[in-house]
Formats: structure tokens, sequence, C-alpha cells
């Protein structure tokens, strides 16, 4: 099962995400959208996952994320990957707002939980975004005016859900498989 740690975003921002496609990507030619129901913000990819490590991996998660404490997070602007030449994802931004960086603790504790437990390193550091579209195969897409989006507004997260992506052909589908609470003693 191809499987990836997130933090949901709230229903009233997934709709604003949705509905910046259409300054961002009219008529959204050349781009492949993500549902709306599928936006979130990716803290560690982990790709196939053994359902019998189910376990041990679950622990292993918990003790990286629990005690975090909720985080507040801004989505705001937007961008492409990579920054020049042919674009390929069209992203939106998150800005961390807690006073000590919390975001980039959390998924540096991910990354070395994931490591511990013999997932490969990721390839590259950790940028907080939410894809919002990829460029479909070959297509060359228009690069398109990312400065035109502002801020969406803040928002707190609680949680980080365990993903299960399951490719369809309308995109990917997303399954949560657990959810752990980012407040030490919380339920979930």
């Amino acid at each position: 099962m191809r499987e990836f740690l997130a933090m949901p975003l709230p229903e009233s921002l997934r709709r604003a995400a949705c509905a910046s496609r259409h300054v961002l990507a009219p008529g959204g030619a050349g781009w492949r959208f993500v549902r709306e129901e599928g936006i979130h913000l990716t803290l560690r990819f982990l790709g196939e996952v053994d359902p019998s490590r189910r376990d041990v991996l679950d622990a292993a998660w918990r003790a990286a994320i629990g005690g975090t404490g909720s985080l507040a997070l801004r989505l705001r602007g937007a961008g492409v990957f990579p920054p020049t030449g042919r674009p390929r994802i069209l992203w939106l931004g998150v800005e961390d707002e807690t006073p000590d960086g919390s975001l980039a603790r959390l998924a540096s504790r991910l990354e070395g939980a994931a490591r511990a437990q013999g997932f490969p390193a990721e390839g590259r550091p950790f940028a907080a975004h939410v894809t919002l579209a990829r460029a479909r195969g070959d297509v060359r897409v228009a690069r398109p005016p990312v400065a035109s989006i502002g801020d969406f507004g803040a928002f707190v997260v609680e949680r980080v859900v365990l993903y299960r992506s399951e490719p369809g052909p309308g995109g990917s589908i997303y399954h949560e498989e657990a959810s752990y609470p980012l407040i030490a003693g919380a339920a979930s």
C-alpha cells in the first residue's frame, strides 16, 4: 500500500484552494488538479508499506508526533516546482506561524523516525506546501500567474493523518488509515 503522513486542511481552505484554480490555470489546460477532498500538507511520503508492519510503524509515528502541540499555520501565496524551467507542480504556500518553527521540527522528527524504520532518506529538504496540480505528462504548461494569489487564511492543526493512496482514473483517492494527535494525552 502506498502511504504518506500529512496534515488535513479545513474544508473552507480546501474550497478556497480549489477556487484559486480559475486564477492560476484558467481552463486547466495541461494541469491535473488534486481533488478538493485530497488537498493536504504532506509531511513525509512513505511509498509502498507492508501492512504487516502497521503496529511497529504506528508506534514510531506516535512517538515522533506526540507532544508537539497544535500548530498555527497560514495558507498564503503560490508557486511552481521547479522554480525555473518547465513547471511540473503547482502549489500553494504554507507558513508556520508558531514562534519556534514547530512545523519544520515535526517534519524532521518524522524523517528521523522513517529512516529509523528503514525508509530511504527524502531526496530534498522539507518545503511546506500544498500541491494543487501536476502538469500532465509531457504537456508544456504556461507558467501560472502565482503573484496574483494572496492570503487564504490561518488555520490550526491538531493531528497528523496516515493516508493510503489509491490511484484512480480521475486522480488518486486518499483513505485515512490512522490519526495521531499533536497534543500529548489526546485520544485518536
